[in-house]
């Protein structure tokens, strides 16, 4: 009896071990064709191999979505309806912009030809707006909401149930009352705490609001890989915003809140906001069933005539997993390469790839003035760990590293020459090069390169600069952290 029992207990070994074993095959295969970059494929590979069972159920709890298909698949075929509806509508002056402002282009004519052939971004020419903080940005959008005579339309990551969340849902409603058609859409996950306040006060008086991908179990939901990452306002298809500042009372440091925020936003005006539009109607059309068409959005009335000495060329670009390339990182690098004189960057997220490394190496070595601003303290201590990893070769090549230590730099931006200025939603890490919606602003024009520059050389004096050699002279604990951190990273 006890040698049946015990080749019955090895049978069930044995059965448990195949199965495994078969399991891990699966599991490796999964890997190796749905994961498309080379470090995360690896890192997984590694987990499984080495951690039995708990690598396995790592990779199923934050390696997959099991949205993915269907979310991309839906947005997917959004994106190509509105792009055929646009490009069928409106005439595109890209080539011709390009020649009748060569000398204000200078070596980027090339960049903006890229842009255009990257992600069919037409060059437009408009007024800009630039907004610090939320201090500047929630007055003037508030102005512009209360002035709207025909639709508002509203897409953002973050919604908060505070001051200015609830200021913007009061004018909403009545704007609704008054007749304007508001539509809205909001990240599921980041704006989870206004589901049952904001959101169903909104919904009650009118407002058309959904999120762009269903959530439950918000709370659980940090495995949701594609998140809508943008800010985006558009106002009668003649004015728009863009940039990093979410709705919260955080970023307006006229609220006491009890840290400091720096961000950078951005108003549009002119026939550039079209192109925001293009990108919120894919998002619109895509989360839910009634579709909204271009003859439902194109400005009733003619734009007021631009202001000559804010005027701009101007481009905007989209990222996302829908696209079949990585339209924000190779905008990035593309543009890193071009540059001869200066290239300043702020940005709060900074983990790299080999390619945006090799960039800023790039420009660096070639005796750029390249100038990297990010946050003394992250909101994310693993990010911010894994940050510190790349400072050692970046400062070896000739980046000068800044860190912010007024209060939290959350500011995406670029100057480079003088010339070429990017304002958005996008920071400098894999998820927002492959995961997430992304959206940001090309603006050429040597006055706005200016503003920003200012602002970005104001932000220094906020700021210490890392030294290279003491750097280099830190204890190999240290590094041991930011190279685990940055491993870690790999898998988010």
């Amino acid at each position: 009896m006890n040698a049946t029992f015990s080749n019955t207990s090895l049978s069930f070994v044995y059965i448990i071990g195949l199965l495994y074993t078969l399991f891990l095959i699966y599991t490796t295969i999964r890997i190796l064709l749905d994961t498309t970059k080379t470090s995360k494929t690896l890192a997984y590979l590694l987990l499984v191999l080495i951690l039995p069972v708990l690598g396995i159920a790592f990779y199923y709890s934050f390696g997959i979505n099991t949205r993915r298909g269907r979310s991309n698949k839906k947005i997917g075929a959004s994106y190509s309806q509105v792009s055929n509806e646009f490009e069928s509508h409106f005439k595109n002056e890209t080539n011709r912009l390009i020649a009748d402002h060569k000398e204000v282009l200078a070596q980027y004519s090339g960049f903006a030809l890229f842009l255009k052939n990257l992600g069919d971004e037409n060059l437009s020419l408009n007024d800009y707006q630039l907004l610090l903080n939320g201090e500047e940005k929630f007055p003037e959008l508030l102005k512009i909401l209360k002035n709207a005579e025909h639709y508002i339309h509203m897409e953002y990551y973050a919604w908060e149930n505070d001051i200015r969340g609830n200021q913007i849902k009061d004018i909403l409603l009545q704007k609704v009352k008054e007749g304007i058609k508001v539509k809205a859409i909001y990240d599921a996950y980041a704006s989870r705490k206004i589901r049952y306040n904001i959101v169903a006060e909104l919904q009650a008086g009118g407002v058309e609001i959904h999120p762009i991908i269903k959530v439950k179990l918000a709370g659980l939901a940090n495995r949701l890989n594609h998140r809508d990452h943008r800010k985006i306002v558009i106002v009668d298809g003649k004015v728009g915003f863009v940039g990093g500042i979410n709705i919260s009372d955080r970023y307006d440091n006229s609220i006491d809140t009890g840290l400091y925020w720096r961000d950078t936003h951005i108003k549009i005006t002119g026939p550039g906001v079209m192109n925001l539009q293009r990108h919120f109607m894919v998002s619109w059309n895509a989360c839910q069933t009634k579709p909204l068409f271009l003859r439902e959005v194109l400005p009733q009335k003619e734009l007021t005539e631009l202001k000559e000495n804010k005027i701009g060329l101007a481009q905007i670009i989209a990222g996302g997993p829908i696209y079949n390339m990585s339209n924000i990182m190779l905008s990035y690098a593309r543009l890193f390469t071009l540059v001869k004189k200066k290239l300043y960057i702020t940005n709060p997220y900074f983990i790299p790839n080999e390619t945006i490394l090799d960039a800023l190496t790039l420009a660096a070595k070639s005796g750029v003035d390249v100038r990297l601003l990010l946050p003394q303290k992250s909101d994310s201590a693993l990010v911010g760990a894994a940050a510190k990893y790349y400072f050692g070769e970046l400062l070896q090549a000739g980046v000068k590293v800044y860190l912010y230590k007024k209060g939290f730099v959350h500011a995406k931006t670029v100057v480079a020459d003088g010339i070429v200025s990017i304002v958005g939603t996008a920071n400098m890490d894999l998820r927002s090069f492959d995961l997430n919606f992304e959206i940001m602003s090309v603006i050429y024009s040597p006055d706005f390169a200016k503003e920003l520059e200012d602002a970005f050389i104001a932000d220094l004096k906020e700021s210490v600069e890392i030294n290279c050699s003491e750097w280099m002279m830190q204890p190999k604990l240290n590094m041991l952290v930011y190279a685990t951190a940055r491993l870690i990273s790999s898998f988010l």
